[in-house]
């Protein structure tokens, strides 16, 4: 079954995560490369005695030289291996997403065994990213088994980002599957309504932070401070369960535009919400200086840590972040506070709110651990794939 004319050889002594299923090879490991092999190819990956490990594609460009696919030498991930792979992930999600809910993730990657691959889903459309060269010279007949095993409509490309430079390949975007030609889809989270626009950012919404903005809108009462609020959606939970009026604050063009719709679309009053377009260490500050005070906090920034390269540097701005933010929470209020760091461990990121809260000089107490929703599943061999951490605190 091996295909021998293209096969990479590891160090000695490097096989053992990749025998363990941990996905990634890193290009440090890698001994030697058989002729003939290009980037995208499927290889077979030898350890340093020339036993067969595992299937994988192979990428020069990549500080991840190898992504593992498969460790059965006689399943060769083939079409046919996709295709079961994809119809796997859906029926997972039919286990476990709600029913009144149509914005889910369908394929997460590594923790699908798909590496290079997300496809997020709105109502009848896929919104598929593509971070590999193995996978992108297949995108269109992976269109096509995506939306087929998930009866979708449309299937459209948004492969962008830092991941994609990486991996020495261009941004594309455009309708992949389907005669869907429009891109401004509105969809339905726990019976509420989001504007989806598939030309924004990522795939066009969070899907990870489900869980956290039904549970922070259970719990936020009174003036509502949302910090990075991109769509609003926590604002949207809090305002619908209850809380009487949000200060939301964003540094996005988009994000405006978006937070107007998405209250418009549940029916919120404008009187009941603010935006706020700027800086959020500056505002915060301001805020502060100005004795501002708010019932309910929630802090949700963008990726601060790239990589373990910017560690010391980001959790600096975690700390920053959580210190500035602790300081407008009422006494007896909560702060639920997140990164999606997939760098910053989940104690990381407690030491980082600890520190803040040592110098704000407040005491805190931990309500709940936060993580990203089952549908962005963690795998075990994997620690990478959990990325989103967060903690839901009680202030004073």
């Amino acid at each position: 079954m091996r295909n021998q004319n293209k096969t990479v050889t590891l160090e000695k002594g490097r096989e053992r995560l990749a025998k363990n299923h941990n996905p990634w090879v890193y290009s440090k490991a890698v001994k030697h490369v058989s002729d003939g092999v290009s980037d995208g190819d499927t290889v077979a990956v030898l350890d340093f005695s020339g036993s067969f490990v595992a299937w994988a594609h192979y990428n020069s460009k990549s500080g991840i030289a190898l992504r593992l696919l498969e460790w059965d030498e006689a399943k060769y991930p083939d079409e046919n291996w996709v295709r079961e792979k994809v119809e796997a992930a859906v029926a997972l999600r039919k286990r476990i997403i709600p029913e009144d809910t149509r914005i889910f993730r369908l394929i997460f990657s590594e923790s699908d065994m798909l590496p290079g691959i997300v496809c997020d889903v709105f109502e009848k459309t896929g919104v598929l990213q593509i971070s590999t060269p193995a996978f992108d010279r297949i995108k269109h007949q992976l269109a096509e088994i995506i939306a087929k095993a998930a009866d979708l409509e449309a299937v459209y490309e948004k492969s962008d980002g830092d991941g994609r430079k990486i991996e020495g390949l261009p941004e594309k975007s455009g309708f992949l599957y389907g005669k869907q030609s429009v891109t401004k889809i509105v969809s339905c989270e726990t019976s509420l309504f989001f504007g989806i626009d598939l030309e924004g950012q990522k795939t066009g919404f969070y899907a990870d932070q489900r869980d956290n903005r039904r549970l922070f809108g259970e719990v936020a009462k009174g003036e509502v401070l949302d910090i990075c609020a991109f769509s609003g959606a926590f604002s949207v939970y809090a305002l619908k369960s209850g809380a009487k009026h949000a200060i939301l604050l964003d540094i996005s063009k988009e994000s405006e535009a978006l937070v107007r719709r998405n209250m418009e679309l549940n029916s919120i009053d404008p009187s009941r919400y603010t935006f706020i377009k700027g800086d959020v260490f500056e505002l915060l500050r301001k805020f502060s200086a100005e004795g501002k005070k708010f019932d309910s906090v929630v802090l949700d920034p963008p990726k601060l840590v790239p990589s373990n390269k910017y560690l010391e540097k980001g959790l600096r701005a975690y700390k920053d972040l959580n210190f500035n933010a602790l300081r407008l929470v009422k006494k007896g209020g909560v702060l639920a506070t997140f990164s999606c760091s997939g760098a910053v461990t989940l104690a990381d990121f407690r030491s980082a709110v600890a520190f803040a809260a040592h110098d704000a000089g407040l005491e805190l107490g931990i309500l709940r651990q936060l993580h990203q929703a089952p549908d962005h599943p963690i795998r075990v061999s994997a620690p990478e794939t959990e990325y989103l951490k967060g903690l839901l605190l009680k202030v004073g």
